[in-house]
């Protein structure tokens, strides 16, 4: 999931991303008894992608936000 405001390029609307995690997502998985781990809170001095995947990997639930044209979120989330 992507970080800040994002401009959604075919829309023309303004997500707030950090607000969506905030306010809808973290709760509503928590709410659930998941902990909820964004890219932004991985405490790693290494490559922050492989702690990443590493976690992903062993996440019995991944939510990816879409809603932006990421191109990289798009790849992340790829199960090929």
């Amino acid at each position: 999931m992507g970080f800040g405001k994002k401009n959604h390029t075919d829309f023309g609307i303004t997500f707030d991303l950090d607000k969506a995690y905030q306010k809808i997502i973290r709760p509503a998985a928590e709410k659930l008894g998941y902990e909820c781990i964004r890219a932004n809170e991985i405490d790693d001095s290494g490559l922050i992608e492989k702690s990443m995947y590493a976690i992903l990997m062993q996440a019995d639930l991944v939510i990816a936000y879409v809603t932006t044209d990421n191109a990289n979120a798009m790849y992340e989330v790829d199960p090929s």
